[in-house]
């Protein structure tokens, strides 16, 4: 759209023009408009020498358009429908280049997985993910991804026989990473598997110590969760993770849950 401002010191209207490649306001004509909104303008306590756009406020479906210029501001509020707008993003992308690559359906799957939407056609995209076709059959995340799909759909049979297959794709932070995840959903005793499958592949790494740590500290074995984390800090590799396996000690050591 053109853009244009009718200022007025009481009331200013926003005006959005159908004809957007005319240069300035020379040629606008009021037939054009495609939208108009009356605004107050807003005093700004610091001068802006240079005309200035801002996204401030923002949320994930929201954000105000903050048009700066000397000692004024005009702000507007800007709403879409994300989780259908990016849908239709998704759909137009994927019949294009960007469809013969496992990553591109990959990323359309973890959207619909994040926000628990459109699952039937997420699962049509995950069978091209996974597929030989587009070089996903050997991806961990694709194939993590379709049997968090089934979980969402409550069909877990169908999401632990995938992960059979997935797991032994992954590796050692990917594992840990959808362990978490397990936590995350509740399903601790499916996590514990998970951390072990992972440990016992990697038994002696920072990471799968920890892993074993948060898993006994979700089912309730405190003692044994201080122990794992105790051998943990011994091969901290970093001050962060230092910081936060110290806060986990000590939690530990109170009887709480680290997760």
């Amino acid at each position: 759209y053109g853009f244009f401002i009718a200022y007025g010191s009481d009331e200013s209207i926003l005006i959005f023009s159908n004809n957007h490649t005319s240069w300035g306001s020379f040629f606008y004509d009021p037939k054009d408009d495609a939208l108009r909104l009356n605004i107050k303008p807003i005093a700004n306590p610091i001068s802006q020498e240079w005309l200035k756009y801002e996204f401030i406020n923002q949320t994930e479906n929201t954000a105000v358009v903050s048009l700066q210029w000397e000692k004024l501001k005009f702000e507007f509020k800007v709403e879409v429908d994300l989780v259908t707008t990016q849908l239709e993003s998704f759909r137009k992308e994927l019949k294009t280049e960007k469809g013969f690559l496992w990553q591109s359906w990959n990323q359309a799957v973890e959207f619909c997985i994040q926000k628990n939407t459109n699952l039937d056609e997420a699962l049509v995209w995950a069978d091209s993910a996974t597929s030989f076709n587009f070089g996903g059959d050997r991806s961990f995340s694709a194939w993590s991804n379709k049997a968090q799909l089934f979980r969402l759909k409550n069909k877990t049979d169908e999401a632990d026989k995938i992960m059979t297959k997935a797991l032994p794709l992954g590796n050692m932070f990917e594992i840990h990473q959808y362990g978490k995840l397990l936590l995350s959903q509740k399903d601790n005793s499916k996590a514990f598997e998970i951390f072990k499958y992972n440990f016992q592949r990697f038994p002696t790494e920072f990471t799968t110590l920890v892993g074993m740590a948060r898993a006994y500290s979700a089912n309730g074995d405190f003692k044994t969760s201080l122990k794992f984390a105790k051998e943990a800090f011994a091969k901290v590799p970093d001050p962060g993770n230092r910081m936060n396996l110290e806060l986990m000690i000590e939690k530990l050591k109170s009887n709480k849950d680290i997760n």
